[in-house]
């Protein structure tokens, strides 16, 4: 509780209080209002059941002395007054009856009053039943109704009366319970408030003595504040010093910092161009490459044309080769020719000596001859055309033979070139690729210098909006202190009644 604030300490108290006057003005109208329902019990169930019993029995007395007066009367002889005595006994029972009726209906207060009740109702009826008899044999003979009531009505009467005694005596304990129950609660409502006037007032004590320590710790924190306060206008003037120095120097900081700034940004513009046209010449290096590779792929193809070309001429070889057999096989047609032309004249040689006969072998001997010199002018025609296409391949195998060869060297020290060339263009794209990459790498530091460069612009420029805002709090501040010691004045006339 120590811990706790004065704010703290007088609310709790103050709610203590309220809390027990609340408690018990809602305490005293709760038993107010609870003995009040008793002694309403009382007024309104209990006192009228008992003045209804009362009423019960004395009807129950006059009725029953009613007839003991009638059978008197018969037996005294005096006849004068017995039809009023009949009248009466009649009224007095339809009073008892009607009493007795209003008291079931309106005052019966739970299931053991109503037991009570029909008890009464039951003897009733075996009263008035004895009576009716009573009545009637004493009419008949006076000492005939004396006997039947001295042994039958007599006994009817008097439970009768203790059923009546009985339920009044019921609704007199109940009625006096339901007073002792309200007097109970007097007294606890007594007691009770007692004890919450006694707890207020030690609460109201409690109240008293947290007021009287927090006030002499309010004297303690009033010095306290007024040392503190010419230590904080110190502190304070000094802060202004310390804060204008210092904003002088990240004046002057932010100044180089921007002129770093700058000289980053020029870097950073030099390094994007460098890097942009190291790209350009991976692009190129690349470009070149694939071209090479290209023209590469090219002389492969021509070498194989010109292996190709190679293969037709040993093609054309073969044929040179059938042709020399063609032109022996046309000697051998012309040495045929030669020998059928031979034939043919010795064939008619024959037919001629042969005279008549020899005609028809002759007309075939000069057929063969014809024919024999038609093949030989064909052949030797054809022997002719073979020597000219044989002398055309030799010339065009020679020349194919020089061509093939000049082409094959030249296209192999081609291919070796480009080879060459390729991969000359491929060193020198690894090289401008590491070039690149050394320079996007050299882009990215000088980015995150020019980032942290930017970040420290930043920051400088928001500690020296700091430094202002230092400068202008540390004059609030000597202003704020002088306040303090005024307040702090104030508060100690206040607790205390004079100033120090």
């Amino acid at each position: 509780m120590e811990k706790k604030s004065l704010a703290f300490k007088l609310n709790l108290s103050f709610l203590v209080l309220l809390l027990f006057i609340l408690t018990c003005a809602v305490y005293s109208i709760l038993m107010n209002n609870k003995t009040q329902g008793y002694a309403d019990d009382v007024a309104n169930n209990w006192f009228p059941s008992v003045n209804s019993t009362a009423n019960l029995s004395n009807e129950m007395t006059r009725y029953s002395r009613r007839e003991v007066l009638v059978i008197a009367s018969f037996l005294g002889n005096r006849t004068e007054s017995v039809k009023t005595d009949f009248d009466d006994l009649a009224t007095w029972k339809k009073n008892f009856e009607k009493l007795l009726e209003n008291h079931n209906k309106n005052l019966v207060s739970g299931p053991d009053e109503k037991t009570i009740l029909d008890d009464v109702e039951k003897a009733w009826k075996i009263y008035t039943d004895f009576v009716e008899q009573d009545l009637a044999l004493v009419k008949q003979k006076p000492i005939l109704g004396l006997e039947h009531y001295q042994k039958n009505t007599k006994g009817a009467a008097l439970l009768v009366s203790t059923a009546i005694d009985k339920l009044t005596k019921y609704n007199y304990e109940n009625g006096v319970l339901s007073s002792t129950k309200g007097n109970s609660l007097t007294a606890i409502t007594n007691i009770t408030m007692t004890s919450i006037v006694i707890a207020s007032i030690l609460v109201s004590l409690g109240i008293f003595t947290i007021i009287k320590k927090s006030t002499g710790s309010i004297s303690n924190a009033v010095n306290n504040l007024k040392e503190q306060s010419v230590s904080t206008s110190k502190i304070a003037g000094a802060l202004k010093t310390g804060s204008q120095s210092l904003a002088d120097s990240v004046a002057e900081q932010a100044a180089s910092i921007h002129e770093t700034s700058a000289a980053i940004n020029e870097i950073t513009s030099m390094v994007n161009r460098t890097a942009e046209n190291a790209k350009e010449s991976t692009n190129v290096a690349k470009s070149a490459s694939d071209k090479a590779e290209e023209g590469q792929s090219t002389m492969k193809r021509l070498v194989q044309a010109m292996e190709t070309i190679q293969e037709s001429n040993a093609q054309l070889q073969n044929i040179a080769v059938i042709i020399n057999q063609i032109n022996t096989k046309t000697a051998v047609i012309n040495d045929i020719v030669s020998k059928t032309e031979l034939l043919s004249l010795n064939a008619s040689i024959e037919s001629a000596r042969a005279g008549e006969y020899g005609k028809g072998f002759a007309v075939v001997a000069e057929e063969v001859g014809n024919l024999a010199k038609i093949s030989g002018k064909s052949a030797h025609e054809i022997q002719e055309l073979i020597t000219t296409s044989q002398e055309q391949v030799n010339q065009i195998l020679n020349i194919t033979k020089e061509r093939v060869a000049e082409g094959k060297r030249v296209t192999t020290e081609a291919q070796e070139s480009f080879l060459h060339i390729s991969e000359d263009i491929s060193n020198m794209s690894n090289v401008i690729q590491q070039i690149s990459e050394a320079t996007r790498e050299q882009e990215i530091g000088v980015r995150q210098i020019s980032t942290a460069m930017s970040q420290i612009d930043r920051a400088t420029q928001n500690s020296q909006v700091s430094v202002n805002t230092t400068s202008e709090s540390s004059n609030n501040l000597v202003e704020q202190s002088n306040k303090l010691d005024a307040t702090a004045k104030s508060i100690e006339i206040l607790i205390n009644g004079k100033a120090s």
